[in-house]
């Protein structure tokens, strides 16, 4: 290939190959370089030279790829000398592909020379300020200059996309920049400028200043406040801008996670708490309910019953949501109503909320067609009817109701719908999600989720309404129909049992419970007592808390199952246990606190039903 025609033009041109080497250079280039002593280099004391060099590689990838590129640069000479150039990169074709990269040079008339130095000689060709240079053309972040009243004499393009503000305006508008910042920022700003025109620093760098843009969106940034100077007077301060706003953000969340951590393992600790207390009410009022039959006393103790049943389904979301507790098998099938109504409760707690701090009122209604049990992850396909719920709601900025229908056709499928608020009730934008409380899912990926248990997910909107359904697979449906009550007595009668509680009023309970039906009950606080005292008598049932002293309960039955594995062992625990699953061979029966005594019983008659007695 010819490239002769190229020595025609009076600026500097180079053909690159792939490999980045020269192929050819015209005589405009080789007298360029060789007036600038030979060779030239990106000027690396430039404070922007990150960005350029950052440029160049990127349009010389563009390049490559087939687009025509321009970027800027300040090179350096051998000999000390600053230039400021313009590079502009053409792709050259040999068919469809690209064969080499065609250069062409632009020397810049300004050649400048930002300085952090008090004392440095800065810049123009004459002795007039240039309003307007190849830097701010070229400037990667924004830059505003100001002259000795704090009026913006100009700035860089990206001044706008920034403030959101036109340069015009901002230089027209003194206010604007004033509304932009706080007012202890604004005078932060103010004091820096001042002290850089009155030369008592050579620069000030501020950190973390908040701005406000015009379309309300928080910005941060950190600049840099340095003086201009022509025959040794500063004539105008410039500064730079620092766009943060990721790395804020980045840190806001990690302050949340943070946060939300703390309260996290405050909440277990409260929910331990909480726990026993429930049980403690829960079981002594069924006690009571069995020796008491005066109506009135009845009446209350139920009252009481049904309260603490409510506070049990509470923890038990709670704890579902958290995702650290376990349940000891799988085997067991749940009603698809029983998980709807948690996720619909879960939604209500939410909704409570943003009443009192938004005042934004949601609504839910169901409506329940079909009887259908599910045999699957419930915590999973819980939190894919919450992300459901969220979704939907919103599509209401202020106020409306949710309904929720149940059906089986060919299939189960749920269907969450809502009715918009109007016209201009659409989706919110990311800044506008904190209606939504910033729940977690309202962000989540629906979809990816229900991929895991295989449902399918259908939506539908209209100008008025929006739909989501779930169908479920016939995979995880157990059957229809709600299970049937067992209408058996499940008694424990003359078994030795060990049971081991540091909770005194629990613990009284407990021996109450098994003492009454005719068991021999043995009661301690601690692990050791109560594997010495199993070693004498091999008892049939052992009961342990997992917090207990010394040894915790999974290490007390672990022992018990490894002398005698026909005794019965059941844990209980106001923690949430990881890894539960771990120990099916060595835990026949788990319950978490709270629990009811019936199902208490109920649960460790079945299992010493089949064991040898």
């Amino acid at each position: 290939m010819s490239f002769g025609v190229f020595d025609s033009l009076n600026h500097p041109v180079c053909v690159i190959d792939l490999h980045g080497d020269i192929l050819y250079a015209n005589a405009r280039f080789s007298n360029f370089f060789a007036t600038a002593g030979g060779s030239m280099t990106i000027d690396l004391s430039h404070p922007f030279s990150p960005e350029y060099r950052k440029s160049i590689g990127l349009a010389y990838t563009k390049a490559l790829k087939g687009s025509d590129r321009r970027c800027f640069a300040v090179m350096k000479t051998t000999d000390g000398r600053r230039l400021a150039m313009e590079i502009h990169l053409f792709p050259m074709f040999r068919g469809e592909a690209v064969v080499s990269i065609l250069a062409f040079l632009k020397p810049v008339s300004d050649d400048r020379i930002i300085s952090f130095g008090r004392n440095a000689t800065i810049m123009a060709a004459d002795d007039e300020p240039i309003a307007n240079s190849g830097i701010f053309d070229f400037a990667p972040f924004p830059i505003i200059r100001f002259d000795r009243e704090g009026a913006i004499v100009s700035g860089s393009a990206s001044v706008e996309s920034f403030f959101g503000h036109a340069l015009a305006d901002l230089q027209s508008n003194r206010n604007l920049l004033f509304r932009s910042v706080s007012l202890y920022d604004f005078e932060r700003l103010r004091k820096a400028v001042s002290d850089v025109f009155d030369g008592r620093t050579g620069f000030k760098r501020l950190g973390e200043i908040r701005i406000i843009s015009k379309s309300r969106e928080e910005k941060w940034a950190n600049v840099v406040i340095y003086p201009l100077v022509i025959n040794r007077e500063i004539f105008a301060v410039e500064s730079i801008l620092e766009d943060i706003t990721r790395i804020k953000s980045l840190e806001a969340r990690m302050s949340l996670m943070n946060r939300v951590q703390i309260i996290g393992d405050l909440t277990k600790g409260l929910l331990h708490s909480f726990n026993n207390i429930i049980n403690i009410i829960l079981s002594r009022t069924q006690l009571l309910l069995q020796v008491t039959e005066k109506d009135t006393v009845v009446e209350g103790l139920k009252v009481i019953e049904k309260t603490a049943g409510q506070g049990v389904r509470q923890v038990r979301r709670i704890q579902d949501f958290m995702g650290e507790g376990e349940v000891l098998r799988e085997s067991e099938s749940e009603d698809l109503i029983d998980v709807i109504e948690d996720a619909i409760e879960f939604a209500n707690i939410h909704f409570k909320v943003e009443i009192k701090e938004k005042r934004r009122h949601i609504k839910v209604e169901r409506r329940y067609f079909c009887l259908v049990n599910v045999k699957t992850d419930t915590r999973l396909l819980r939190e894919i009817l919450i992300s459901m719920i969220f979704k939907a709601a919103s599509f209401l900025r202020r106020s409306g109701t949710i309904n929720i229908m149940l059906k089986d056709e060919e299939a189960p499928a749920l269907t969450v719908m809502v009715k918009k608020e109007g016209p201009e009730s659409e989706p919110p934008s990311d800044a506008a999600s904190e209606s939504l409380g910033n729940n977690i899912f309202s962000a989540i990926d629906i979809r990816r989720v229900v991929e895991r248990l295989n449902i399918k997910i259908i939506e539908e909107e209209s100008a008025t309404s929006y739909s989501i359904r779930a169908v479920i697979p016939s995979s995880i449906v157990a059957g229809r129909g709600r299970r049937e009550s067992d209408p058996a007595e499940y008694r424990v009668r003359d078994r030795d049992i060990i049971i081991v509680e540091d909770e005194k009023a629990l613990k009284e309970i407990l021996f109450e419970l098994f003492d009454s039906m005719g068991n021999r009950v043995y009661v301690f606080e601690n692990g050791d007592d109560a594997l010495a005292e199993f070693k004498k008598g091999r008892a049939d049932l052992v009961i342990s808390d997992y917090g207990t002293k010394g040894m915790t309960g999974i290490e007390l039955l672990t022992r018990v199952k490894e002398l005698d594995e026909n005794a019965v062992t059941v844990l209980m625990s106001g923690w949430m246990i990881k890894d539960l699953k771990a120990y099916r061979n060595v835990i026949d029966l788990y319950l978490p606190k709270p629990f009811k005594l019936d199902v208490l019983i109920k649960e460790i008659s079945r299992f010493l039903n089949k064991s040898p007695k």
